[in-house]
């Protein structure tokens, strides 16, 4: 009976260790001279959004930031700048569908380079 109780009490710990936890929304960018914006991690993880849904990263120094549908922006015309963190030497985008995100009109594929080579690393956009 003790050993019983004792191996439900450890059970019982653990899950509650393991139960997910809520996630916060990114916060709100705000910007009013830009159509979508915004600041995501080095992991991919969304920080703070203006007329962004998500994003993600694909591979070492490759992501896809997907903007809503509902802001209407032709990306692919889009004049988009993008700035990365300290431990990187370059910092690229485009609006144009890539196969790095699914070929997506709505993502924009974002790389991130030290030396020409891919790093992880954080970055800010804007899209114009």
């Amino acid at each position: 009976m003790r050993r019983t109780a004792a191996v439900l009490a450890g059970t019982a710990a653990l899950s509650a260790v393991f139960i997910p936890q809520a996630v916060a929304a990114p916060a709100e960018i705000i910007a009013p001279n830009a159509r979508a914006a915004a600041e995501v991690n080095f992991n991919g993880a969304l920080e703070r959004q203006k007329n962004v849904t998500a994003s993600h990263r694909v591979s070492q120094g490759l992501y896809c930031v997907i903007v809503k549908p509902s802001a209407n922006i032709n990306l692919a015309s889009a004049l988009i700048l993008a700035n990365s963190g300290p431990i990187t030497t370059s910092v690229s985008t485009t609006g144009k569908p890539t196969m790095a995100c699914d070929n997506r009109r709505d993502a924009i594929t974002v790389v991130t380079l030290k030396d020409g080579l891919p790093v992880s690393s954080d970055f800010t956009i804007a899209v114009l």
